[in-house]
């Protein structure tokens, strides 16, 4: 496949079950290497770049994330600034603004003194992307940020991630089942189906009834509500 990735923007990757959407976010993210072919950031060979350099230019959120749950909050989010930092050396006073941003931006504020284990399944991971916020990142790679948060905190997380993107200018690439949410948020879809691009464009045509057959092999219409800049997906009604 080649995909581009850009600054400022809302890329969504979505696809059925193990059509590659994880591994292709890890080879963005240099958590797993290419056996073929090469990726790119400004020009210059992933492998190429200093870690320290790497993570001043994205920060990753992967599935499965964990700290010791007698873990600060506010400690936790300070882990972002390690790449700033050399081994010997403690938060600045420019690193703690940043922290107290970080903290701010996700809503999280409040909860700074609060043990890692006494945040709610949503709170956490507000805190978690505070924490890869922290790392002033210009693009953000979540992978599915929505996993096993109820409906309250899906919408709760989306509406984070825009307000990032369009306050803060951060890039987001995000791995997403649900196509509701990848319709809603993104500015670009990128479409797997069995460990191959199948289409990437914009979400309104990219997601197309066609396109649901062909990948998901579901029937349904994509319908435009009147009021609304992106369209709905309507399901054939379950016989």
């Amino acid at each position: 496949m080649d995909i581009t990735v850009k600054k400022g923007e809302i890329t969504t990757i979505i696809g059925p079950n193990g059509s590659g959407k994880s591994t292709l976010l890890k080879a963005l993210t240099r958590l797993l290497r290419c056996s073929m072919g090469c990726v790119y950031l400004n020009q210059e060979d992933l492998y190429n770049i200093d870690s320290k350099k790497l993570a001043k230019c994205i920060g990753v959120l992967p599935q499965r994330h964990c700290a010791p749950p007698d873990f600060k909050v506010r400690d936790l989010v300070g882990y972002g600034r390690v790449p700033y930092q050399k081994w010997y050396e403690h938060n600045t006073e420019e690193d703690e603004k940043i922290i107290e941003w970080a903290l701010k931006a996700t809503g999280t504020w409040a909860l700074r003194d609060k043990s890692i284990q006494e945040c709610s399944g949503g709170e956490s991971q507000r805190v978690w992307i505070a924490t890869v916020l922290a790392q002033q990142p210009e693009i953000l790679f979540l992978d599915e940020p929505t996993t096993y948060l109820d409906i309250a905190h899906q919408q709760e997380t989306m509406k984070l991630v825009k307000r990032l993107n369009h306050e803060a200018g951060i890039g987001v690439v995000m791995v997403l089942h649900d196509l509701s949410h990848a319709l809603e948020i993104s500015d670009r879809i990128i479409v797997l189906k069995n460990g191959c691009k199948y289409g990437e464009g914009r979400p309104q045509d990219i997601i197309t009834p066609k396109m649901m057959r062909e990948v998901y092999d579901v029937d349904c219409d994509v319908v435009q509500i009147p009021g609304r800049k992106k369209p709905l997906i309507m399901f054939k009604e379950i016989s």
